[in-house]
């Protein structure tokens, strides 16, 4: 990230946290759902050993259109500050820079289309969880997680977006089949509330609070990857159950199971998909 921007970045970031939870609501998750992370065995591999959720930049992303700079309605703005188009990209990509997004699906079942989607070889996860015990998994005080589900619009015909971050709960129409969570962390955005009952158990003096609250948003700029952020969680409270590939052979599920136990997880359950199966009556 270009820490010129560290400022802006922040200043936009406020913003968007002081309007987060006004949001309409379509955007909010009223109840529990069942989500899913579909995923290939070596970023399983990674979440187990790093204990850590890793978080994509937007620019990051392979689908330039996943998001949508021209979402962002700049009536706040100096819109002499871009002389041409390219500018205002220029000042986006880098304001996104400071930011970063774990996407989840939603359905109660799992998704023939997931599998298709994020598989690049036989062998592929997925994580089945809930949408309180992915929230309540992560540890990790340097963010305050923003959790949405992503609005699946006419980008030709509707501009609604008045800060930057907010644009990234929105896609095309053409991507309503994945029925994402997005959730985002944003540098200089820390998790205050957990930071203070965290503080209060551990018997820290009031009078320490706020520069320990400091450090910990001094940190939050310090991503991990040029790409993304590994940001911390109890994979305890997260797991569930861990699907494997319906294309995936016994041998894969049994590498699966072994993972779990080395990282202490062997009591969680490892199903074999059997979207592939053949049901004679």
């Amino acid at each position: 990230m270009d820490l010129g921007y560290k400022d802006k970045a922040a200043h936009h970031a406020m913003g968007f946290e002081s309007s987060y939870d006004y949001y309409d609501e379509q955007y909010k998750i009223n109840d529990n759902p069942t989500v899913w992370r579909y995923m290939n065995a070596d970023h399983f591999e990674s979440l187990l050993s790093t204990k850590s959720l890793f978080f994509t930049k937007p620019t990051a992303f392979l689908d330039p259109l996943s998001t949508n700079y021209m979402m962002w309605n700049m009536r706040d703005v100096d819109k002499s500050m871009f002389a041409t188009t390219e500018d205002l990209k220029s000042y986006l990509e880098k304001v996104y820079e400071f930011s970063a997004l774990s996407s989840w699906h939603i359905n109660e079942h799992e998704s023939a289309g997931m599998w298709d989607l994020f598989l690049k070889s036989q062998d592929g996860i997925a994580i089945r969880t809930t949408y309180d015990r992915l929230l309540g998994s992560i540890k990790d005080l340097r963010y305050k997680v923003f959790a949405r589900k992503v609005q699946y619009i006419d980008f030709a015909k509707k501009q609604v977006s008045e800060n930057i971050f907010d644009t990234l709960f929105y896609k095309r129409k053409s991507y309503s089949y994945e029925n994402e969570l997005r959730l985002l962390i944003i540098a200089s955005r820390i998790d205050a509330w957990k930071s203070q009952q965290l503080f209060i158990k551990e018997e820290i003096y009031a009078s320490e609070w706020q520069a320990r609250m400091d450090a910990l948003k001094e940190r939050s700029f310090a991503f991990s990857h040029l790409h993304g952020n590994l940001v911390r969680c109890d994979l305890a409270h997260l797991l569930t159950e861990i699907y494997v590939s319906p294309k995936s052979s016994p041998a894969f599920v049994q590498k699966i199971k072994a993972l779990l136990s080395d990282h202490g997880l062997a009591y969680k359950d490892v199903i074999q998909s059997d979207l592939a199966k053949d049901y004679i009556y």
